[in-house]
């Protein structure tokens, strides 16, 4: 009588297990690995469904990559056109190329998507492969760089670049819309939380990380293998940085980045890293862009305009921050400033 008491209890107890190791296993994260936008994008999401919806977040990622691709995508069909036709993209495209336009106006043209013939005049590679040009081939290629001669009609859907020479170079943004799209799959499928990492430099979050709090990054210094800190993203923020660390060129000692000034057609030279918080990684990425390269006075004007965190880097490793930034923010340097 007593063993068939027990029996109740001995089945409860194997149910709770049973459904602890259920769980257990559902909250184990999947992490995926792909080389896409010329660095290697890394994917973790946990949660019911997440590895269906990261293999669909990927995706995503391979479809705009060949979307947006200089080389063979819409982007190159509308370079390859300058000065003879407008090309026609669909919704989708003229809806993002759009987008980059009304930002890089809110950037104060700081970030110009038509800036493709002085990146190529510049021809900057990685681990300091690029070339110094003269100034007068500079001067030459700033009139082919002015967003006032792409024409957007938003009737017939087409984009025009109304000089030949002219090119669009959207390698700035592609990767932060590419992930901010990947993002949006992930949260339709209902995981539980998700990081989307793009070769440190883009990066969006979802939810809480595995366990529970904010998501933790660690900020990489620009010179040497110590970390800045550890920044702590809440579900939905994202994370850009710019920095002279990978495509540069060194002229009796001084670096030039590939972050080119529009106006001036050279790189800034007094930075090291900028990174941004904002709302979307295509936001972060196109901000981070364009606070580098602005000038001294401009930069704290986009940054107060624009509402954005920001962290910077200059080129004596000086490191300086907003308010909102330095909260979120694991110091390992207590004599880090603050702006």
């Amino acid at each position: 009588m007593e063993k068939r008491k027990l029996w109740p209890v001995v089945l409860l107890v194997l149910l709770v297990i049973a459904a602890f190791f259920f769980f257990r296993r559902r909250e184990e994260p999947v992490t995926e690995s792909r080389f896409l936008f010329g660095t290697l994008i890394r994917i973790t999401a946990y949660g019911p469904g997440a590895s269906n919806a990261v293999e669909r977040a990927f995706g995503e990622l391979e479809r705009i990559h060949d979307l947006t691709s200089g080389t063979h995508g819409i982007v190159a069909q509308i370079n390859a056109q300058a000065g003879k036709n407008p090309v026609q993209v669909g919704p989708e495209i003229f809806l993002f190329i759009q987008t980059v336009f009304q930002l890089a106006a809110a950037s104060d043209g700081y970030f110009n998507p038509a800036i493709g013939p002085l990146v190529e005049l510049w021809d900057f590679g990685y681990d300091g492969k690029g070339r110094l040009p003269a100034p007068t081939e500079i001067t030459a290629v700033l009139p082919l760089t002015q967003s006032d001669l792409v024409d957007l009609d938003e009737k017939d859907l087409t984009v025009y670049l109304k000089k030949a020479g002219m090119k669009l170079d959207l390698s700035g943004v592609a990767k932060g819309y590419a992930i901010d799209r990947a993002w949006a799959i992930l949260k339709q499928a209902g995981v539980a939380g998700a990081l989307i990492n793009g070769g440190e430099s883009s990066i969006r979050v979802l939810g809480e990380r595995p366990g529970g709090g904010p998501w933790r990054i660690a900020l990489s210094h620009p010179r040497s293998k110590e970390w800045i800190g550890i920044v702590h993203l809440t579900s939905d923020q994202a994370l850009g940085t710019s920095a002279d660390t990978q495509r540069y060129v060194e002229v009796d000692g001084q670096r030039y980045s590939h972050l080119l000034n529009p106006f001036t057609g050279y790189p800034a030279t007094d930075l090291a890293a900028v990174t941004i918080i904002t709302d979307s990684a295509m936001k972060a990425d196109l901000f981070s862009t364009a606070v580098f390269v602005a000038e001294a006075g401009a930069r704290e004007r986009l940054i107060v305009g624009q509402k954005l965190e920001a962290l910077s880097v200059d080129r004596d490793m000086n490191v300086t921050m907003t308010p909102g930034f330095a909260a979120i923010l694991k110091r390992t340097d207590e004599d880090l400033g603050v702006i």
